[in-house]
């Protein structure tokens, strides 16, 4: 019969073993039998049912290895057997636990086992790092086995756990916690002692802790206690007391655990004395107090020391706390030191200072008494000081102190006031000490007026002013004399400080001079000098006034002078200034402008004085235009005669225009804007001398396109033109009804009108043509007409007029032409070209009116 299969432990403990195997078919039962190795008549059997495939083998002993064998029945016939080898567990420990917890290490106790162990494996790791340690432990012969674990960390928790082993086999573990004790601060040390504190530092435990606890006992029994945290390593105490003995404690504690106690001693310093205070001092003594130290001491030790270097030194009793120091030197600072001794030990020390008394200044007396100084002089003192002072206080109660140096033995008191009787004291000072004083009396003299001055100088009177004295007077007295010697003099109210000279004389020096009196005294006097005013010239004329003069007039001035300044100024606020001897008493004004009001000043002068301005108004004759458009107007403001005239282009003062006016020719009022007349003036120009204009307007001369296109064109003034011709024999004119001038951009094109006159008709064949010169070529025909007939005029083609052709020249069309009189080839000898505004022909100008040119209008080209 086959063996069973598969036979297998599933589970052991101390006192069991359970098997299993595989099932069998058409068995009966199963025999299992089974005894401790090596111990085989201790065979037990047991039969199993035949649906059981496994059997749990108790009351067996702990930690014994059994030899179990199972077979099967069948029908009475037993199978081949399978055997398995199996182990008990051990017994567990009955009880562990920790006997000692120090600083560094744990020692841990514990029960042997009934059965037999080979040794123990104990394993122990903190419960913070987690790094665990193992060790071996034979097993004791006692019946508890035990183990010291060293190397631990102060005041950590372990857990330590222990399990037995026998062949190799581990038993069931037992563990137990345990903690190690807190270590102890170290290397406590006491510095920076003082009389009342202690620093207190130790090296930090360690263990994690909660605190550190300090404890503190003076050798009086005194005991405190205080708490400092685990981070710290430093503490001061305070409120101690002065030159006392402490016992410091220290340790560690975290949850109930104490570290050991740590200790050391300080002794505190002796305290200083304290609110040290000097009085009662005199010239040779000082008297010192103070409150006495805390400490217990020995004794008091004062020490002195003056400012030139002398030192004394004394003992004190511990019970005094004030002392006198004598023998010392008059006016002197001391430096005071106190401190307090026990045995080598000192305090700090205490200091103050203190100055004795300094010596008064003697034999105090005044003399060099002045209206507002005194000089004062002393002996000098005996004491070091640092300076004298001096109070001075008059009988009206004004006081003042000054400062004088301590080597001096005078000074000389300023700013007094004068006739004042004067208390003067006198002392000496060092620091803030002051000597007694002594004291002197003074009475100052009386001052004399100050500050005299002149003001409102007029030509015969001066007031005068001055500051009143200081001293008591009865009342002032002025004298003046002029220049000429003549004196006189007046008494002024004391209480007055202005008064007025009257009388004097124009333009005169005088010197004034001023003081005070009080009975038969006297002040000293001031003076000054003053000049009385010049007087203007009067009764101020103009007289004769013309359109552009008039005759000045007035009466001479009293006074010595050099001369007369007469000023005229017109509307425009231009001023003109004439410069007259002093004899003359008239001036005539000329080149006045029509119609104008000035206002005249004529004012008397001496050197570089000048006497009030007199002045008068008056107006020139006025014109009928003040800015005269052209020869008309000029004519119509009362000019007769033909000449050069200043007209102003539309009547804009801001535009003048030089022009030569023919006062005769028809009435007048012409423009001339071309003659010829000698033939010295070369007319055969270029293009920029036509449009500028050349020549003398009082000879020979061509105006300017320019100024033709202005006058006739930019103006609202309609012009005639006229154009006189003489041979030395003859004379003819022309005279055209519109005449204009068109602008550059236009060439300067011509424009003329209805033609009158007996020299026949040329201007009309150059209407509406364009100016052309030997240089700018405007004409329409084949070759430039100013070339071929050495001219320049409104060419068409190409003339009819050439009146600025080649003087005197008879060859055809290059002399001085007007073809309808003379022909091509005959030079006129005179030519004039003029306009004016339009008017009625052969009226006196004064007399024209300015006709209607409605229908007779011509279209003019622009």
């Amino acid at each position: 019969v086959l063996a069973p299969q598969n036979l297998q432990l599933l589970n052991s403990t101390e006192n069991s073993l359970a098997v299993s195997w595989d099932q069998m078919i058409d068995v009966d039962n199963y025999l299992i039998s089974y005894y401790p190795v090596g111990f085989e008549t201790l065979v037990k059997q047991v039969h199993v049912p035949e649906e059981q495939l496994s059997y749990e083998i108790v009351g067996l002993r702990p930690g014994t290895t059994y030899n179990v064998t199972l077979l099967h029945v069948k029908k009475g016939v037993a199978s081949e057997p399978k055997y398995l080898e199996a182990s008990t567990v051990l017994s567990a420990l009955s009880a562990i636990w920790v006997t000692e917890e120090m600083e560094h290490s744990l020692e841990v106790e514990w029960e042997n086992p009934p059965t037999d162990v080979d040794y123990y494996k104990l394993k122990f790791r903190s419960l913070v790092e987690m790094d665990e340690k193992q060790v071996m432990v034979p097993k004791s012969n006692d019946p508890k086995s035990r183990h010291i674990m060293t190397g631990l960390k102060p005041g950590t928790e372990y857990e330590v756990t222990v399990i037995p082993v026998k062949d190799n086999t581990e038993g069931i573990p037992s563990s137990v916690s345990g903690r190690t004790g807190v270590d102890s601060p170290t290397n406590v040390a006491t510095d920076r002692v003082t009389e009342d504190t202690a620093t207190v530092s130790w090296n930090k435990v360690e263990a994690p802790i909660d605190r550190y606890m300090v404890r503190y006992t003076s050798a009086d029994g005194d005991i405190k206690e205080i708490e400092v945290g685990s981070e710290n390593d430093i503490i001061t105490l305070l409120d101690l007391k002065p030159g006392m003995e402490y016992v410091i404690h220290i340790w560690a504690e975290k949850g109930p655990q104490r570290s050991k106690k740590a200790s050391t001693s300080t002794m505190t310093e002796i305290d200083s004395p304290t609110e040290l205070l000097t009085d009662q001092v005199t010239e040779d003594a000082i008297t010192v107090s103070w409150n006495k130290v805390q400490a217990s001491i020995e004794r008091y030790r004062v020490s002195y020391t003056s400012a030139n270097g002398d030192t004394g030194e004394r003992e004190v009793e511990k019970d005094k706390n004030v002392t006198t120091l004598a023998g010392l030197k008059p006016g002197m600072e001391y430096v005071i030191y106190i401190w307090a001794e026990k045995g080598e030990q000192q305090s700090k020390r205490a200091s103050t200072e203190a100055v004795t008394e300094i010596d008064s200044p003697a034999h105090l007396v005044t003399d060099q008494v002045t209206e507002d100084t005194a000089t004062i002089s002393w002996d000098r003192v005996q004491a070091l000081i640092d300076r004298y002072m001096v109070n001075y206080t008059s009988v009206d109660g004004d006081t003042e102190e000054m400062e004088v140096g301590k080597n001096e033995t005078t000074t000389t008191l300023t700013g007094l006031k004068p006739g004042i009787e004067y208390v003067i004291f006198l002392w000496t000072e060092k620091g803030t000490r002051q000597s007694k004083r002594i004291s002197t009396e003074a009475v100052t003299e009386m001052d004399s007026p100050k500050n005299l001055v002149t003001d409102q100088v007029t030509e015969d009177s001066a007031t005068i002013s001055w500051d009143s004295v200081q001293a008591p007077i009865d009342r002032y007295m002025v004298s003046y004399t002029s220049a000429d010697e003549d004196t006189k003099e007046i008494e002024v109210g004391k209480d007055r400080r202005i008064t007025t000279l009257t009388g004097l004389k124009p333009g005169m020096k005088y010197t004034i001079h001023l003081w005070a009196e009080l009975g038969s005294k006297r002040s000293r006097g001031v003076n000054v000098d003053t000049l009385t005013e010049i007087d203007p010239p009067k009764n101020l004329r103009v007289s004769d006034v013309t359109h552009s003069t008039g005759v000045v007039t007035w009466t001479p001035s009293a006074a010595q002078i050099d001369g007369y300044t007469l000023t005229y100024q017109g509307r425009d606020g231009m001023s003109k200034e004439v410069q007259l001897s002093p004899s003359e008493q008239r001036f005539v004004l000329e080149g006045l402008e029509q119609g104008a009001r000035y206002t005249i000043f004529v004012m008397a002068y001496k050197g570089d004085r000048q006497s009030r301005k007199t002045d008068s108004a008056f107006s020139t004759v006025s014109f009928l235009y003040p800015y005269p458009a052209d020869c008309s107007q000029t004519q119509q403001n009362g000019n007769a005669s033909s000449g050069l005239y200043t007209i102003y282009l539309n009547g804009d003062g801001s535009r003048p225009m030089q022009v030569y006016c023919d006062m005769t020719t028809d009435g007048g009022g012409w423009i001339v804007f071309q003659r010829r007349s000698t033939g010295e003036l070369d007319f055969y120009k270029r293009w920029k001398n036509y449009v500028e204009g050349f020549g003398d307007p009082a000879g020979e001369f061509w105006l300017g396109l320019d100024k033709l296109h202005n006058l006739t064109s930019i103006s609202p003034i309609r012009y005639e033109l006229r154009v006189d011709l003489r041979t030395a024999s003859e004379s003819v004119y022309a005279v055209y009804d519109f005449f204009q001038v068109a602008s550059s951009r236009d060439r300067y094109r011509l424009s003329v009108g209805n033609y009158r006159g007996n020299a026949g008709d040329a201007m009309t064949y150059h209407n509406g043509w364009r100016f052309t010169t030997w240089d700018r070529d405007n004409d329409v025909a084949l070759s430039n007409c100013a070339l071929t007939h050495r001219g320049a005029w409104w060419y068409k083609n190409c003339h009819l007029a050439n009146l600025n052709g080649k003087y005197g020249e008879s060859r055809h069309s290059e002399g001085v032409n007007w073809e309808p009189w003379k022909g091509h080839e005959f030079s006129i000898p005179f030519t004039e070209m003029k306009i004016r505004p339009q008017s009625s022909s052969n009226e006196p100008i004064l007399g024209r009116k300015k006709r209607s040119l409605s229908g007779k209008r011509k279209k003019i080209r622009a």
